[in-house]
């Protein structure tokens, strides 16, 4: 065997032997890989899970917490009524018809009372009578009814009879004015017939003038007597 033949076998060992050795090496290397991957999955699973650092949210014990409040709106209805007065008397009279009725009733009498007063100076200016004679006369005749009729027929604020109030040219004698005008002026006329006699003036006005002259005074009449002193009182 040459030396170059020698060479060659040694050359080829050696190649064998390093083959061998880099096999092994491989196989424990894999067999190392192995055992560490093993290693690992045997740690994960032996460890307890770690605690998520996120708090879970409070679990919901009560429904009605997440409610939603209902809106209260007011119908039209209760918008439209009247608010309640707080002061117990004015609260009287709005919750009371009937007081409400008498209220009412009261001042449209005064009214109608201011307007007479106006009309009683007006036929006293225009006839020269005292204001407070025939302020008296309406008071007994009528209390200050204009729609006053008596059981004998007499009509308004001065009781005028109908052929009477005709005479005088009184064509309405439920209107106030026409009936204290046409009154006043009959006053006057009975006044001007016994020289300002109130007395028998008032006489007249009540029983007629012909009575007052067939028993030359007061009639001995019991309402007309009456009536006299009455309308006088108040003068």
């Amino acid at each position: 065997m040459n030396s170059g033949s020698l060479n060659f076998l040694i050359q080829m060992q050696s190649m064998s032997m390093m083959s061998l050795y880099s096999n092994k090496n491989q196989t424990n290397n894999d067999n190392n890989r192995d055992m560490t991957f093993h290693n690992l999955l045997e740690a994960a699973f032996s460890q307890p899970p770690a605690t998520s650092a996120v708090q879970p949210q409070a679990r919901i014990t009560s429904f009605t917490t997440f409610q939603v409040q209902p809106i209260h709106m007011e119908s039209n209805k209760e918008s439209q009524e009247a608010p309640v007065s707080h002061n117990h008397r004015e609260a009287g009279k709005i919750n009371n018809p009937e007081e409400s009725k008498e209220v009412k009733e009261t001042d449209k009498t005064k009214g109608k009372d201011q307007d007479i007063e106006q009309i009683i100076k007006k036929a006293s200016q225009h006839y020269g009578i005292d204001e407070k004679l025939i302020r008296s006369v309406v008071q007994a005749e009528s209390n200050y009814n204009a729609d006053a009729v008596s059981h004998a027929g007499a009509q308004g604020l001065m009781q005028l009879m109908p052929a009477t109030a005709e005479g005088l040219g009184v064509k309405d004698p439920f209107n106030p004015e026409e009936n204290v005008m046409g009154g006043t002026k009959y006053l006057k006329q009975m006044l001007d017939r016994y020289d300002g006699d109130s007395r028998l003036a008032l006489a007249a006005y009540n029983a007629g003038p012909g009575n007052v002259d067939k028993y030359g005074g007061v009639p001995p009449f019991q309402e007309t007597q009456n009536y006299v002193s009455k309308v006088l009182s108040h003068v």
